[in-house]
């Protein structure tokens, strides 16, 4: 695995000190967007549309957006986000070294970015992450606080971990992914974080499932771990909540985010009764792990 590292920093510095129009868009394109052009061809369209899209466009950097823009743009920087998540990546990797045979992914392209999360699922927490497709890693902050630039590196790690599983384990997210996949699929990453960084370091997602929810979710969830079909996994995972509000979907009966914190479980119990570590489950079939996790037996 070989890392190329958008120096994101730089450019944000550029374009808050940019005074127009056409040369923050300039800057735009040419540093941030097409360094993703393949990960914007995948998902088809334009790829100032899709990064628009994913909050991020010239105008964060200009008139109303422009000071929030700078606040978190100057905590990252304070934090040493940017290299903390360099650093991140190369543990990651350390961690799957003895397996780099097995792992067909050769070049991934990493940025630290700033995006307006405001009216997205992640507005409360302020961070989220994209490392879904093989080749790219996004960290992505909206807003710069305590409790999120303590989670720059197991944030980095969740998403290496998402593009190391998609190598390993290809599957088609729209009509082979089951329930059970992705819920495996998010407990590994967020295991790795732990593992790597600690357990108090994992997202809110995972840990703000309260108890009294669990055996609702694991009920639900545990009926489901076969069905298919991209939004009817995205219900199961993100919960009624999310998935009302920000997808136009009809509520399943889990609770938020039930998906993630219930994956955590499943993997967590999947590794104490094996010893073994994410990276070598990382190898395992989703089946074994549902089953030696004991979570739905």
């Amino acid at each position: 695995m070989h890392f190329h590292i958008i120096d994101s920093q730089t450019t944000y510095r550029r374009l808050l000190a940019a005074e127009d129009e056409a040369t923050r868009r300039a800057i735009f394109v040419e540093e941030l967007v097409q360094p993703f052009s393949g990960l914007v061809r995948i998902f088809g369209g334009d790829g100032e549309a899709a990064f628009a899209q994913w909050g991020m466009s010239p105008g964060q950097f200009s008139g109303e957006q422009r000071a929030q823009t700078e606040a978190v743009f100057k905590g990252l920087e304070a934090a040493n986000a940017w290299q903390r998540a360099a650093q991140a990546l190369e543990r990651g990797r350390e961690a799957f070294a003895p397996f780099a045979d097995r792992i067909p992914l050769d070049n991934i392209v990493f940025a630290l970015l700033i995006a307006d999360l405001s009216t997205g699922p992640t507005a409360d927490e302020g961070y989220t992450g994209f490392g879904g497709i093989p080749g790219w890693i996004m960290t992505v902050y909206g807003s710069a606080t305590e409790y999120n630039l303590a989670r720059v590196e197991a944030c980095t790690v969740h998403e290496l971990h998402h593009n190391v599983l998609g190598a390993v384990q290809p599957r088609n997210i729209m009509t082979e992914t089951t329930v059970a996949d992705y819920l495996v699929l998010e407990g590994l990453a967020e295991s790795f974080a732990a593992e790597l960084y600690g357990a108090e370091l994992i997202g809110p997602w995972v840990t703000n499932l309260p108890e009294d929810q669990v055996e609702i979710a694991r009920r639900v969830i545990g009926e489901n771990l076969a069905a298919t079909g991209f939004n009817t996994i995205r219900a199961y995972i993100f919960g009624d909540a999310i998935v009302q509000k920000y997808m136009d979907m009809p509520p399943v009966g889990v609770p938020p985010y039930a998906g993630y914190a219930l994956g955590y479980r499943v993997v967590q119990a999947y590794l104490r009764r094996t010893g073994k570590s994410v990276a070598e489950a990382t190898f395992a079939p989703t089946g074994e792990i549902i089953e030696e996790s004991g979570v739905f037996a």
